[in-house]
This record gives structure tokens, sequence and C-alpha cells, in this order.
């Protein structure tokens, strides 16, 4: 499919969706959306890829929404009370794919956040496993200012990234968190100055696409499931998966490898 607003390449297993509206810092509009959603569904189909990036084109990963721009606006302005649940409706439809999407997608996902990251844009971030971001990087939730409450997820993976008191912090005052404070707090996991922030990143999925693709999936289910278990119930479910990774070629070939003083090559079988 080609894509109007978003580049998809891949190389070496690594998918990259670049943001391609840098003349509006990325913002998203209608049509984003649905490629955006399109593209992480076509990732998912593809046994063959092992890493998604998202980032964005010139000097913004994302802005938000274009509610500027001369596309339709994602967020209906009607404000007859007869129109509310129907807004609602409006507002969940557009962003609960992509939310799900990400968060459905079993190989990691890494959000390489070149600048700055508001709204949607932010919220995208969050719903990446990993967030790697330059010093230009900055942040803000944006939703609060707007007088309506985050819709992307925010306050369900903000306070399991960097905990209830920050998130709530982030969520109330919708002010701008620079990459300093982002690292500082747990949010970008990784600060790279910004002429390495691809080349670090890249490296950083080359290891990831290099590594054993049933285990990585598996630490991902394990984990997120895991946030709503208690521990015996976890410690029952990783037994559950350990035993169809133990019997798995890519164990035989690890242990093969071990002995032979080599690096495994993995093929997720």
């Amino acid at each position: 499919m080609a894509y109007k607003t978003i580049i998809y390449k891949v190389e070496e297993g690594i998918a990259t969706v670049t943001f391609n509206r840098p003349q509006r810092l990325n913002a998203v509009n209608p049509v984003m959306m649905a490629e955006i959603t399109d593209v992480i569904q076509q990732v998912g189909k593809d046994d063959s890829l092992r890493v998604l990036i998202l980032t964005g084109a010139g000097r913004g990963f994302c802005s938000g929404g274009d509610f500027k721009g001369d596309a339709e606006s994602l967020v209906t302005r009607e404000r007859q009370p007869r129109n509310a649940s129907a807004s609602g409706r409006r507002v969940h439809n557009y962003t609960r794919p992509i939310s799900l999407a990400l968060q459905n997608l079993e190989i990691p996902t890494i959000a390489m956040v070149n600048g700055v990251a508001v709204g949607q844009g932010f919220s995208m971030a969050q719903a990446c496993d990993i967030r790697i971001g330059s010093d230009q990087a900055k942040f803000m939730v944006g939703w609060t200012n707007r007088g309506i409450a985050p819709a992307f997820g925010d306050t369900w993976f903000l306070p399991r990234i960097i905990g209830l008191g920050r998130a709530l912090d982030l969520i109330y005052t919708a002010r701008m968190l620079d990459a300093d404070e982002a690292f500082r707090i747990g949010l970008l996991n990784r600060l790279i100055p910004a002429k390495d922030l691809e080349a670090e990143t890249m490296d950083y999925a080359r290891r990831l696409s290099k590594g054993p693709p049933l285990a990585l999936r598996a630490d991902k289910q394990l984990t997120y499931d895991g946030l709503g278990m208690d521990l015996s119930a976890a410690l029952n479910a990783i037994a559950n998966v350990q035993g169809s990774l133990i019997a798995s070629d890519d164990w035989g070939e690890s242990s093969i490898a071990f002995q032979e003083k080599r690096q495994p090559i993995f093929k997720g079988k």
C-alpha cells in the first residue's frame, strides 16, 4: 500500500515507520491516523519482522492532532449536550486502534523521539515498549489544556512507566517536559545527542533483531500480562510459556553456540 503521510521501510528485520508531515511537525490528521493503524497491522502480519521503530521526519516526532491544518479535525467541535455521546465515540474510534495495535504487537517497539512529542505524539511514544530520545526531545500530555481527558491511553500507560504521582503531575498540569527531565524520571530509556540518535537507535534495534524472537515475544507478553496478575498467577504463566521455549530450535541453537563459543543464530522456531 502506498502511504501519503508516513514512510515505511524495512531493513534487517527492522520496520521503521516515519511520520511524514514535517511542515506540521508531523501533526496527525485522519488520513495519517488510518495509515498508522494500517501499517502497524501489516507489521503484525509479517513474521520476518523483529522490531518496529516509530519516529518523525524533520524537527518533530509528532505534535499532536492537526487542529489548525487543512484536514478535518480529529475531535469534533460540537458542543451541544445531545452530541456529547457521539463525540466521545468519535474520538474513541480514532484513538483506540493505534493504542491497541501497538500494545498487541508481539515484537518489541521503539519510539525514536527526535523532537516534540505532544498529545497523540506523546501517547504513541508511551504505547511503545522503549523510548529513545534526542536531547531535542520534548513531551507534553496536552489534552488537559484543551479541556478534555487524555484519549490515547495515557492514564493507563503513564503511571506504569513513571509512577502514579509523576503521571498525575504531567496529566494535571499538561506542562512541557524537556529531555533531561524525561530521562531522569524514567520516561526515556536512553538519552542520545541529536546527531547520534538514528545510529544508536538502529544499533539497539539490530541487537534486538538478532535476539531470540520467541523469547522476546514471550518477554513482552509475560511482562504486560503480569501487570494485572498476582505473583502466583504470573509464575504459572511463565511456567506455561517456558516449556514451549525449551522445546524450540532456538533453545537448542543457543546451547550449541554456547559450547562452540560463538553467537547463536536464532530463527524463531
